[in-house]
């Protein structure tokens, strides 16, 4: 196989706007909170993508 076959195999990975993970339920208020703030206007996410972000922002260093 080919890894053009492979690819064209794999499922595709949802990706969602900062509106809908601002709506969605399934993050705490905080969380959505620093979403709000992290996440672009207009950009799609994965839940990797805002989970990374998320982590980010919380592991900053404090100036």
């Amino acid at each position: 196989m080919t890894d053009k076959a492979d690819r064209s195999q794999a499922p595709a990975v949802p990706a969602f706007t900062k509106e809908q993970f601002l709506k969605s339920r399934q993050r705490p208020g905080h969380e959505r909170d620093i979403l709000a703030a992290v996440l672009e206007d207009g950009k799609t996410y994965t839940f990797a993508d805002a989970e990374k972000a998320l982590q980010a922002y919380l592991k900053r260093s404090v100036k």
